[in-house]
């Protein structure tokens, strides 16, 4: 029963009450689909803006700090949906921290390893992503 707008007593028609997916998700459509191409195209978008603002050095520093830090997560975090929730949520309070003290670098490449993680949630999907993410840290790996 649902207290509160609906009155007291009022149940909700059994098409609202199911899965805990479609309650929370079935309300404002499929994201999944969305946030697939955002990932997708997102991750090109990081990279060009790295090339194009920034020097090959600082670049080279944003490709070298996503794959160490992909790195990082795969030995900490198990290869599971848990252990990729807590390394999105890790990853998310460091971007926070590189943004407040304004570390260009940092910033750019725990974005680029929050659209890595990311990708890898939603899984074949998002390949390309992951594809171009690889692509780029492979061009750098050279420069360590």
């Amino acid at each position: 029963m649902v207290l509160g707008v609906l009155g007291v007593g009022y149940s909700l028609p059994r098409y609202i009450i199911g899965r805990e997916e479609e309650i929370m998700f079935g309300l404002f459509g499929d994201k999944s689909e969305k946030e697939i191409k955002q990932l997708n195209k997102d991750a090109q978008v990081i990279i060009d803006h790295a090339r194009q603002t920034f020097r090959a050095e600082l670049v080279r520093d944003i490709a070298l700090q996503s794959g160490e830090h992909l790195g990082r997560a795969r030995k900490v975090f198990e290869p599971n949906p848990i252990g990729l929730k807590r390394a999105i949520d890790d990853y998310k309070r460091l971007h926070q921290e590189a943004r407040r003290q304004r570390q260009d670098v940092l910033l750019s490449a725990f974005t680029l390893v929050l659209i890595y993680l990311r990708s890898e949630q939603q899984g074949e999907p998002c390949q390309p992503a992951r594809d171009i993410i690889d692509g780029f840290i492979a061009e750098w790996a050279h420069a360590e």
